[in-house]
């Protein structure tokens, strides 16, 4: 393919980034059957070749889109011929030749790689790839979590069978600090004076230290700390009498 009044293309073929693949091969003229020895340069989805290495245009392009890479039967080259052939009629098949058995398989395969159809093939083959992977990540996290709950409930359910506190109960011992609320004081009298550790359970809130003043729920708590001030007030009241 000649080009024709294609300056972007050119500045695209004379661009600095760095090709997929260039080197020497020997290309069969379409006129002129015989083949001619060219410098190729692959990017992207276009091959261009120049008559020199040094030439800073092209003389053709090749676009690969819509192509088949296959060996070709060439009787005048070594047997290192390959052809870019195109379906539909009016189209030209283009026949290159590599210097050995490694270099043709290097071109066919860097040539199968670059139209546009086939990087979309792969890219959507990587996102299939990327998904599945995700899914089977999720999956395993959430087998994960529902087996660690189901390991702390039954934790719990095991503590709360044996009698035992949540450890965070268990900070309330550490230090000097303790529940006011926990045992009776020595003296029954003060209901204010308290001290101690919880001895059991039911201590922990502060229930049984009612219970051993006779008292069995907090309105009669309320009842006792009433007649408590109102006695208290009338002794203060004979007092100053």
């Amino acid at each position: 393919m000649k080009i024709v009044n294609a300056k972007g293309i050119v500045r695209y073929a004379m661009s600095g980034g760095p090709p997929e693949k260039e080197g020497f091969l020997l290309k069969r003229g379409d006129l002129n059957r015989g083949f001619q020895r060219r410098w190729f340069v692959l990017k992207g989805n276009l091959l261009f070749y120049y008559e020199k290495r040094t030439d800073k245009e092209p003389v053709g392009m090749i676009i690969l889109e819509g192509c088949t890479i296959e060996l070709a039967e060439c009787e005048d080259v070594d047997n290192y011929a390959f052809q870019i052939s195109f379906s539909g009629s009016g189209t030209r098949t283009y026949v290159l030749c590599a210097d050995s058995q490694d270099a043709m398989e290097a071109w066919m395969k860097a040539l199968s790689c670059a139209p546009y159809e086939y990087i979309r093939l792969v890219v959507a083959e990587l996102e299939n790839q990327l998904e599945e992977l995700s899914s089977t990540e999720n999956a395993r996290i959430v087998q994960a979590a529902e087996r660690d709950s189901r390991i702390l409930s039954q934790m719990y359910a095991e503590d709360s069978a044996s009698g035992k506190k949540h450890p965070r109960s268990a900070q309330s011992y550490q230090g000097d600090r303790v529940n006011p609320f926990n045992d009776l004081a020595e003296s029954t009298g003060n209901l204010c004076a308290f001290k101690g550790r919880p001895s059991s359970s039911s201590q922990w809130f502060g229930v049984a230290t009612w219970q051993g003043l006779g008292v069995s729920n907090f309105h009669g708590m309320h009842e006792q700390m009433r007649q408590q001030i109102k006695e208290l007030g009338l002794k203060t009241k004979h007092t100053s009498n």
